[in-house]
């Protein structure tokens, strides 16, 4: 009796996205709206995960083990890895922190994007994947929960996006004509970051010394759920944002770093990737005191590893405590639909 079969390739897995938001919790967005279809490290896995309760700890049953049980509820959560390129950096940032405000009346366009902190709704889109040939689905109602950007020495900056959902998910194909075909994308590189580093309004830029930057950011975002809910989440509820920043630079000579955290000196950090017209990443830190400075090698160099968080970086003058902009030439994200 024969025993092949036709094993499914991870390289021929999809995920496609959307600029939009959905209009509600737990609707869908349109195959119309799911344009973009993503590049992504292909071991990301969607993780369906149930609850149940079941009478095991109960007594009067005749036996330790459990007589009967059921299912009390889903929750959804994803994530995927990707090399940054503009469209998916307005788009993480965008859905990630919650506000977007653009400028440009043709492309490029400019996204300036700042925390929203006048609600817990988080904005939650769609997500299609196609995990093998028979395994093809939606999963709305996706918020963003973390995001981490690494940016590199060379080659294109990298970003992983996880999401929490509410649970829901629905099996099927995209309609005619199918998954979107790739586009050409703009990458951010590393070898494109200027990176400044200095006290307020006195910042300098230290190309050549800077080796590599890691920027996380949490939303804090959960599947809440209530009585009357059934097996789902009623929306995915936003807490408390965090974030930070591990920077290493190689020192010099002459001390220009650990004096800043002895001093308790109010600094200002930048990060300006300018990777074409319409392929631009800036990231500011205005008023920044340092959580840490720690001293290390990296072979025969020595080196500075400098962090920061939201507990040493402050809102001051109206202005957040950390800033993101990006160029490129998609007119507007988070569109209800």
């Amino acid at each position: 009796m024969p025993n092949n079969f036709e094993s499914q390739k991870k390289s021929a897995r999809n995920l496609v996205l959307s600029a939009n938001m959905q209009a509600a919790y737990g609707g869908l967005l349109a195959d119309a709206m799911l344009t973009r279809r993503q590049r992504f490290d292909g071991s990301a896995i969607l993780e369906l995960l149930s609850t149940r309760r079941s009478d095991k700890e109960m007594s009067g049953k005749g036996t330790q083990f459990a007589t009967d049980g059921q299912l009390t509820g889903w929750d959804t959560k994803f994530s995927f890895k990707a090399e940054l390129d503009a469209w998916l950096a307005g788009w993480a940032f965008a859905f990630g922190m919650g506000a977007d405000t653009v400028t440009g009346v043709t492309a490029p366009f400019t996204h300036a994007i700042a925390f929203d902190d006048t609600t817990t709704q988080a904005p939650a889109t769609t997500l299609y994947l196609e995990d093998t040939a028979a395994v093809k689905y939606k999963v709305p109602d996706m918020a963003v929960s973390d995001l981490t950007l690494t940016i590199p020495e060379r080659g294109a900056c990298s970003l992983e996006t996880a999401f929490i959902g509410t649970g829901r998910w629905t099996a099927g194909a995209m309609g005619a004509p199918g998954v979107p075909a790739l586009v050409a994308e703009n990458y951010l590189l590393g070898s494109d970051c200027i990176f400044s580093i200095g006290p307020v309004a006195t910042s300098v830029a230290v190309t050549g010394r800077h080796l590599s930057s890691t920027l996380k950011i949490s939303t804090g975002v959960v599947n809440h759920i209530a009585p009357g809910g059934g097996l789902f989440g009623v929306f995915p509820r936003r807490g408390e944002w965090k974030f930070s920043i591990q920077t290493t630079i190689a020192a010099m000579a002459t001390d220009d770093i650990l004096t800043l955290l002895e001093n308790d000196t109010a600094c200002a950090l930048s990060w300006n990737i300018n990777s074409g017209a319409q392929a631009q990443l800036a990231i500011s830190m205005p008023l920044v005191h340092m959580k840490a400075t720690k001293l290390g090698v990296n072979g025969n160099m020595v080196i500075w590893s400098i962090e920061a968080d939201e507990t040493t970086c402050f809102y001051a003058a109206g202005t957040q405590p950390l800033g993101v902009s990006v160029v490129n030439a998609v007119p507007l994200y988070m569109t209800a639909s």
